[in-house]
């Protein structure tokens, strides 16, 4: 066996190793400088375990290297990327990513059981990273809480992807070596047979149970005894999991053909997720039908992804379209929303109002002898509504008067909640509305426009930007930053510091091809809002033009 490393060492001639962060079954992980980038990153120092031979030690580093150069390419959010696989001493040194966070298992220990729908946000970003990885032909091998880093926002990032099968404590292999984590892995891998995208999912669900119980069902004091847990004995039932339990318990099914898939569990998670709690209304599904991408939920305001981006667990799990599911992709509503409760009620007192309002119009027609009421007055009738639109909706279509500071091209249209006006293009009607904002659009369904309103704001936008851009980050596949930063003219308001008003703008892959997002975030009368827009990375200059009049138009009233 090598000696063990001390610091300072000068890695390749390139790696220079600063202190140790972390030490495992599989070896060392160490803080180390970049001397030619000048970066820091993480150094994963390999050792195997004692007793095997030399065929064997040189078998296990050859499939390191393999798989490591592997996980290198897979480029997901929810993956610690690796930067560079080196030999020094006869064996691999992997050069990742450096997180500074918390691994789930000190989460756990330090902070006790996570409550269900904080477990299912952080299980359906690890299930997006292992779709992704398994699409790659990578295997994890080793998932469980300590190989879970969880940095700010929650954001959950897997370590170890395809460099597991060099861990020395669990599974076993022709040669007879067990590697991973006994409590942790698969029925069918602890019986050494072969592994497959099935058995990362046996471990994600362990993973989940140990997040909401705080323990893995399989865990004993010795390590051949949680092997034989593993293969003979169900798992306790959770007591703590409450909506999680279908989840967990698909994914602790012993028989890999039976276990539940990834799509359906991506499905549940994200119902989990989205589903409305006591203190703040979540996402409502959003009545798209056309193929565009659209927002993410934002700190300065909300947006909720479409039906495109919402038939995915995340952007990089793909899950069917169900008419009762709408997985919005989002991992939670931002602080901004915490106001946003009060709006359902809103919501029904105008649907009354509304309806009392057409009853009254019928009486009163039938008083006067009848006949057909009068044609509407204003330039911009409201278009025949669906069966299943709603009196609130029907009234959103309507439009005040002409006004000669209308331009050509464009009409005013009125919130029917009275929370603001704006000029909209003709052509662009409401499309549907949920508790994250108001959905517009033109009939060919080629770009997308939000209206987000939450009753409080935040001290800053910029700030609430800079602060989840990682969460965008790991909800959109092929996130590219455009710009961040204070809006300076186009309305609605002018701020250099940003403090009132300030853009993200990002491009990102979705079904139809590459596509381009802006998220204008202000404050004005007290009132956090929002003006999301999204259309074809191809066509974004001419539709981003064609709007502009909505952004200075806007005002809260």
């Amino acid at each position: 066996m090598p000696q063990e490393t001390t610091g300072e060492r000068l890695l390749a001639r390139r790696y220079r190793l600063v202190t140790q962060v972390g030490r495992g079954g599989m070896g060392t992980v160490w803080q180390a400088h970049d001397e030619v980038l000048g970066r820091d990153v993480a150094v994963k120092e390999v050792i195997l375990p004692h007793g095997l031979t030399d065929e064997e030690r040189s078998v296990q580093y050859k499939r390191t290297f393999r798989e490591a150069r592997t996980a290198a390419r897979l480029g997901h959010p929810g993956v610690v990327t690796v930067y560079d696989v080196v030999e020094e001493d006869g064996r691999p040194w992997i050069v990742m990513e450096l997180i500074h966070a918390r691994s789930l298992d000190q989460v756990i220990k330090q902070d006790g059981a996570l409550e269900p729908k904080r477990a299912a946000d952080i299980g359906r970003q690890m299930l997006a990273a292992l779709h992704a990885a398994h699409d790659a032909g990578v295997l994890h091998r080793d998932v469980k809480p300590s190989n879970v880093l969880v940095a700010s926002g929650d954001r959950a990032v897997l370590t170890d992807f395809g460099i597991a099968t060099a861990a020395g404590d669990a599974t076993l292999t022709q040669t007879g070596l067990v590697m991973g984590s006994p409590a942790y892995i698969a029925p069918e891998r602890a019986r050494g047979r072969t592994a497959g995208p099935a058995s990362d999912l046996w471990s994600l669900g362990v993973t989940m149970y140990a997040m909401v119980e705080g323990r893995s069902p399989f865990e004993r004091n010795e390590p051949m005894a949680a092997l034989v847990a593993v293969i003979s004995e169900e798992p306790d039932p959770p007591s703590r999991s409450g909506p999680l339990t279908p989840v967990i318990q698909g994914l602790l099914r012993k028989n890999p053909d039976e276990r539940m898939g990834a799509i359906e569990a991506g499905r549940l998670l994200d119902d989990i997720v989205r589903a409305p709690t006591v203190d703040t209304q979540r996402t409502i599904a959003v009545e798209y039908t056309d193929e565009i991408a659209a927002p993410a939920r934002t700190k300065a305001a909300p947006a909720a992804p479409p039906e495109a981006e919402r038939t995915r667990v995340t952007p990089s799990v793909e899950t069917a379209p169900s008419p009762d599911r709408r997985p919005d992709g989002a991992p939670q509503l931002p602080p901004l929303l915490a106001g946003l409760s009060a709006r359902r009620v809103l919501l029904v007192v105008a649907m009354v109002i509304v309806i009392i309002l057409a009853v009254a119009g019928i009486v009163w027609g039938a008083t006067r002898g009848g006949g057909d009421p009068k044609p509407s007055t204003t330039s911009h009738p409201p278009k025949a509504a669906p069966p299943a639109t709603t009196p609130v909706q029907t009234a959103s279509a309507s439009s005040p008067p002409p006004s000669p500071s209308v331009p050509a091209g464009f009409h005013t249209y009125k919130d029917p909640r009275g929370h603001y006006t704006m000029l909209l293009p003709d052509g662009w009607k409401p499309k549907s509305r949920d508790d994250a904002g108001d959905y517009f659009g033109p009939a060919d369904g080629s770009a997308k426009l939000q209206i987000a309103r939450a009753e409080h704001a935040n001290s800053s936008a910029l700030k609430d930007w800079e602060e989840y851009e990682p969460a965008l980050k790991g909800q959109y596949k092929g996130y590219e930053r455009v710009n961040l930063g204070p809006v300076t003219s186009g309305g609605p308001i002018s701020d250099p510091s940003g403090r009132r008003c300030a853009d993200i703008e990002w491009t990102y892959e979705a079904n139809g091809g590459r596509m381009h997002a802006l998220d204008r975030g202000f404050v004005m009368d007290g009132h956090g809002y929002a003006i999301a827009v999204y259309a074809s990375d191809k066509d974004w200059n001419r539709t981003l033009a064609g709007l502009r009049p909505v952004f200075s138009s806007f005002k809260s009233t």
